[in-house]
């Protein structure tokens, strides 16, 4: 191997990272202040929080026919901290605050979704 082919490899492997680097930078330069969880109950709207321009802590629960969730909002980020469900998952997967992240609890029917009035809508191909 000579110089220019060690010099060349190393150029490719930069290049090949360049999209991992557009992509991480695109997220977290996204502008936060318009971010907001829609929080869904059997497939219905339950609540609209801003995250964005939320601050302190706030909790409260959701009742349902199967069992209960307890759910915090702090700063920018909503997460279940408490459940009755007997596999946790739901309190398991943390707090999001993400454009995109979603926190779900299947046997409560819950879903907590982060969503953002600047975001891109996801790629989608439309069904016929």
């Amino acid at each position: 191997m000579k110089k220019k082919d060690i010099l060349l490899i190393i150029c490719l492997l930069l290049l090949s990272c360049a999209p991992t680097v557009y992509y991480v930078l695109q997220g977290s330069l996204a502008d936060s202040s318009q971010t907001y969880a829609v929080i869904t109950v059997d497939g219905a709207v339950y609540k609209t929080i801003p995250l964005g321009s939320h601050s302190g802590t706030n909790m409260f629960t959701i009742q349902t026919a199967t069992g209960y969730n307890t759910i915090v909002v702090r700063e920018h980020e909503i997460g279940v901290v408490e459940a009755d469900c007997p596999d946790q998952i739901c309190v398991d997967e943390g707090f999001i605050s993400k454009p995109g992240q979603t926190a779900v609890c299947l046997p409560h029917k819950v879903l907590i979704e982060v969503k953002a009035d600047n975001a891109d809508e996801p790629d989608i191909i439309p069904a016929r």
